[in-house]
């Protein structure tokens, strides 16, 4: 039951994705209709400047090796190795561009738990905490960029600032009010009657004497969000596209970002990222014709064909690294 419930998700949510890609495309093309622009999007995307695809990869990298030692300042007790970190940071963010309605971040506490014994309450209040550093963050950076381009602040700048701020000052409390009927329904619907991991939910989200640790975690976002959004100017450039400003490419990709980290997306996130995209650069002005030959639309698709190909790369990277990282594990075991 619990599996067909899960898989039902995955499709609905699927079939509404390639519906919202499907209206996309045949609202923004011309007279040559979908299969043209399907054609285009795919000839952009091979000819794709090399040197610039690997900038932008190198930054996607770093961006994912700051995130990595973010999760170490995010633990509870025992920290994980920086290779395990690195190789499920990796993972995470492949298969978040892969499954269905953040199953990746599941799949993230699952290998904490399995390759480096983080329990389940540990674990899920990490990404709870990155989540709400996130929007503290992209509040920051996309403030900022905004700031300095437009001559104003966003305003939905110092509104993620203040909801995470608030979200990481009042998780545990939160959490504790919620936990009995919040029990009550899980263990109802999923049949969850164990608590335990709940109880190491609520006292890894506590900031008592983690204050030093959670600032630095912060500080760490800002620099993973800079490094990210500046990946997608160079995709954008990668993909022929110049002379668009740096603090309109940060919006529009922070929008982007934060509607593919809310559970709603189906397989690959089709089409929920390209809407994302499309309402990001219409927020700032950029609709239709970016370049010959190529809209606002096709350009989604085809940055989210690259974006997720280097995802893959690195999660298959990170295969080799667990590997390593269960060796050195058991070195440390043997000394």
């Amino acid at each position: 039951m619990k599996y067909s419930k899960k898989t039902s998700s995955a499709l609905i949510g699927t079939v509404i994705g390639l519906v919202i890609a499907w209206l996309l495309l045949r609202y923004s093309v011309g007279s040559g209709g979908i299969s043209s622009a399907i054609s285009n999007i795919f000839s952009r995307v091979a000819q794709t400047d090399i040197l610039l695809l690997l900038g932008a990869f190198l930054l996607f990298l770093s961006s994912q090796i700051l995130r990595a030692f973010r999760w170490i300042l995010l633990s509870f007790g025992k920290k994980p190795r920086l290779t395990l970190s690195m190789a499920v940071t990796a993972i995470h963010v492949g298969l978040g561009h892969l499954l269905p309605f953040r199953l990746a971040d599941v799949a993230f506490v699952g290998l904490f738990k399995h390759f480096g014994k983080v329990p389940v309450g540990h674990g899920t209040a990490k990404v709870f905490l990155a989540k709400l550093l996130d929007l503290m963050a992209m509040g920051v950076v996309i403030g900022s960029a905004v700031a300095a381009g437009a001559g104003e602040m966003a305003l939905i700048a110092p509104l993620l600032l203040l909801f995470g701020f608030l979200g990481i000052v009042f998780m545990s409390s939160i959490l504790r009010a919620v936990q009995k009927p919040l029990l009550w329904i899980l263990g109802r619907i999923l049949h969850l009657h164990k608590t335990q991991w709940f109880d190491d939910l609520i006292e890894a989200s506590s900031v008592r004497n983690r204050k030093g640790k959670l600032a630095a975690a912060f500080l760490v976002s800002i620099l993973v969000w800079v490094t990210k959004l500046t990946m997608f100017c160079f995709l954008l450039e990668a993909l022929g596209v110049t002379g668009v400003p740096g603090w309109k490419v940060f919006l529009a990709s922070g929008v982007t970002n934060i509607i593919m980290a809310l559970p709603i997306n189906g397989l690959m996130s089709i089409g929920t990222v390209e809407a994302g995209w499309t309402a990001g650069f219409a927020m700032v002005g950029i609709e239709g014709l970016v370049i010959s030959n190529m809209n606002i639309v096709e350009l989604g698709f085809s940055v989210h064909i690259l974006w997720t190909l280097m995802a893959i790369l690195m999660m298959i990277m990170a295969i080799p690294l667990l590997w390593i990282d269960s060796k050195l594990k058991n070195r440390t075991n043997v000394n």
